[in-house]
């Protein structure tokens, strides 16, 4: 009899585990897009670059296709999925929500979304070990309080999130698979592709990801995924080049993303590293990866691993060889996402089995205290750097302490605002505002608003499509964007030119010796040709001449002042 209630309760322990047992058990994997949840609705507030997408959204839906300013085909918004997500977002809730709350929404949801694929991802990779799956490194990354704010914003960094953790998913997948094949594989090859569609710059880090993809994968079928990962950037790319007459935004020329301005890159890393203490959650992040690594010893595993970490490296590096940015983390918040995604761990249960194990339950039970502990901490005492209080801002700062944490961002403006643009146009007022003008100076259109601003996010949606808003940062202007960056200018505003270029433009009375060598310049050599390309009627002949000439036209540089330009651009006729 003792022999027989022995076995019946061996078999007892063996039964399958109940449902609230198996969600006991899932539920860590999840608990970071719990705190991103609650984080990033604590910290919910709207950036005033958000409104710039806002804009383009704006013009797209009175049908003057995605552009700032409309009869103008400059790119001045960088994710093209995430502008994506806005015009359905509007076409969808439109009628009933106001499109600051659904880009903040949207925002969100992509936020928590990540952190969910994430901890799907990590159970995956765990699949078949006992017990508690931990997700060491998500759980450091949403307790920073910097992930809080940009898991909202209204810019596009929880679809980057997104688009790592589906990456990462695809890659536990394939590693964990014997063979992928049908729409499953075609699926899975289109998400990788779609890293230059979240961000141009998540290209580098898709470059690590369809190595692996391409040593994993089985069968081999080069041709079939090399059309599925490479048919959406490649025809949106065509498209940018024909439409916007470049090969990459108006934003990566504006920001001089291809220069090294290592100096500020790495004041720009310290400035992140240094209020979070995130050397010490770099050495949990690598105690994790290395005991799991050395612990499960699979080939393919290591593989998967091994990407998603040198792709962060990677991405981390570039953004600091480039400078980094204006706003304190954002730009390098990706790079900490991903190095964070394989930092995972599985706590055995506790049993007289897993107690006989004795080091490994020690090790692992170590590191997920140290982790919790620090989380904790992160929570409870780290917050972003103080915004020094100065008339002018730091190179880097704290924007949602800035711009005072709002859905709606204060319209400021040293001439006029959004709304007293607004206004303005209502009445009737028509004319061109120099960047401090209350009153409009004739323009060469009469019947044209023209207005020069030094921020185009808030002031510009405020004042309407039917404005056009010249940005002196060249974001959205053809021209700016082109020039050579000012020595010693903030990551993300370096480039500036000459308001005569402007004056020669848009203004109709004004005369110095530099409003006539702008308007000399602009009738000289490429600029012509480069403002004909963007402003021009847009035929078929158009479309493929912009293809052909993107590169010229990328690579240009116009000096910012329009008497040098013009000496470059219009020598003599004897001189040539």
């Amino acid at each position: 009899m003792t022999t027989l209630l022995a076995a019946t309760d061996d078999a007892a322990e063996v039964h399958p585990q109940s449902r609230l047992a198996r969600l006991g058990l899932a539920a860590p994997a999840y608990l970071p897009a719990v705190m991103i949840a609650i984080g990033g609705w604590q910290h919910r507030w709207m950036d005033e670059d958000a409104f710039i997408n806002l804009r383009i959204v704006d013009q797209i839906f009175a049908g003057h296709g995605p552009v700032f300013n409309a009869g103008e085909r400059v790119e001045a918004a960088t994710s093209t999925v995430w502008l994506a997500v806005l015009v359905v977002g509007r076409a969808v809730f439109g009628s009933f929500a106001s499109m600051e709350w659904i880009t903040l929404l949207a925002s969100l949801f992509a936020a928590i979304a990540a952190f969910a694929v994430a901890g799907k991802a990590t159970r995956l990779l765990h699949r078949g070990e006992n017990g508690v799956v931990v997700p060491v490194g998500l759980i450091l990354v949403a307790s920073v309080a910097v992930v809080w704010d940009f898991a909202t914003s209204g810019l596009e960094m929880g679809l980057v999130w997104l688009w790592l953790a589906a990456s990462w998913y695809v890659l536990v997948s394939v590693a964990r698979a014997g063979e992928i094949n049908g729409r499953k594989r075609a699926g899975y090859a289109v998400v990788l592709g779609l890293a230059p569609l979240v961000r141009p710059d998540l290209g580098l880090m898709m470059v690590f990801f369809v190595i692996a993809w391409f040593v994993l994968v089985r069968p081999r079928r080069i041709v079939f995924d090399l059309v599925a990962l490479l048919a959406l950037p490649f025809a949106y790319q065509v498209f940018r080049m024909g439409y916007y007459a470049t090969i990459v935004p108006s934003t990566a020329l504006a920001k001089d993303a291809g220069a090294l301005h290592v100096g500020q890159g790495w004041t720009y890393a310290t400035n992140f590293i240094g209020p979070y203490r995130l050397w010490l959650t770099a050495i949990l992040i690598a105690l994790t990866v290395g005991y799991r690594s050395w612990t499960e010893r699979n080939r393919r595993i290591a593989i998967a691993t091994a990407a998603m970490l040198a792709a962060g490296l990677v991405h981390a590096l570039y953004i600091i060889a480039i400078g980094g940015d204006y706003m304190h983390g954002r730009l390098l918040l990706p790079a900490f996402f991903a190095i964070a995604l394989p930092a995972s761990i599985a706590l055995p249960p506790i049993t007289a089995a897993s107690v006989a194990l004795g080091k490994r339950a020690f090790v692992v039970g170590g590191i997920s205290a140290l982790a919790a502990v620090w989380a904790l901490v992160s929570v409870v005492f780290f917050r972003p750097p103080p915004v020094p209080r100065t008339i002018l801002l730091s190179p880097i700062s704290d924007w949602r302490t800035v711009s005072g944490a709002r859905l709606e961002p204060i319209d400021s403006a040293f001439g006029l605002n959004g709304n007293e643009a607004a206004a303005a146009y209502a009445r009737g007022v028509r004319g061109y505002f120099k960047i401090a003008d209350k009153e409009p100076l004739p323009a060469r259109d009469p019947n044209g608003f023209y207005i020069t601003m030094g921020s185009i996010g808030v002031p510009a949606y405020d004042a309407g499509r039917k404005l056009w808003v010249i940005d002196i940062g060249g974001l959205a202007e053809p021209l700016a964007a082109r020039t050579d960056p000012v020595p010693g200018r903030a990551a993300g505003h370096r480039k500036q030119i000459d308001e005569a270029w402007y004056d020669a433009r848009f203004g109709a009375t004004i005369s110095t010796r530099k409003d006539d060598a702008a308007r000399h310049a602009l009738t000289c050599g490429p600029i012509p040709r480069l403002l004909q390309a963007v402003d021009a009627k847009l035929t078929p002949g158009r479309f493929f001449s912009n293809i052909f000439h993107s590169f010229s036209y990328t690579r240009l540089k116009i000096p910012a002042d329009p008497v040098v330009a013009e000496q470059k651009f219009c020598p003599p006729a004897g001189s040539r």
